[in-house]
């Protein structure tokens, strides 16, 4: 399969001092369990979701393969906060891409994390829910992981540890873990 991960600099992995970030660690599960992987990191920092809608659909199909299964996870969010982008701007570049995805693969979106910043985590929490309303219209997977996150000591150490938005490696290690504690998403990437 080829998975192909969309989205800002927390699907990138900064502050991640072993450069797995979430992403990468979810490639080792699937690839312990045997299966053929190609993976692609597409996280780009401080890109919000009103720039990735424009990128996001050239850079995944370079690397579409035919007749092998194609997979598109999307995160997104903690950069529009953090650049001021609206959320109905956000939804907008969400639905964008997100109705084009589906034409072209499995989707499953990763909801944004928390950061330090209360007021800003607050949009976070907002923006989160917003997308997850948005998932739930268009019939695609949705993880949410801004509350979860928000309790875990492990994750809340981990963005002390890093700059308040980007956690250091625990915290993308914790992150993964969570990710697939969800049925849904151990079904997606081929783990049930």
């Amino acid at each position: 399969m080829v998975i192909c991960y969309i989205g800002d600099s927390i699907t990138l992995g900064i502050g991640d001092e072993t450069g797995l970030g979430w992403p990468g660690r979810i490639n080792e599960s699937i690839m312990r369990a045997g299966h053929d992987l190609t993976a692609y990191n597409l996280g780009v920092r401080k890109d919000a979701s009103v720039r990735i809608q424009h990128r996001w659909k050239t850079e995944a199909m370079l690397r579409r393969l035919p007749d092998v299964p194609f997979k598109l996870v999307f995160s997104f969010g903690v950069a529009d906060i953090t650049n001021d982008v609206s959320s109905e701007e956000s939804l907008a570049a969400g639905v964008s891409m997100l109705s084009q995805a589906k034409t072209m693969g499995d989707v499953l979106v990763i909801g944004p994390t928390p950061v330090n910043d209360q007021t800003r985590r607050e949009a976070v929490t907002t923006l989160s829910r917003m997308q997850a309303g948005l998932c739930k219209r268009l019939d695609i997977p949705f993880i949410p992981t801004i509350d979860a996150m928000h309790r875990s000591f492990v994750y809340g150490q981990a963005l002390n540890d890093g700059d308040g938005y980007h956690p250091v490696a625990s915290g993308y290690a914790d992150l993964a873990e969570h990710i697939l504690t969800f049925s849904t998403a151990r079904e997606f990437f081929g783990l049930e």
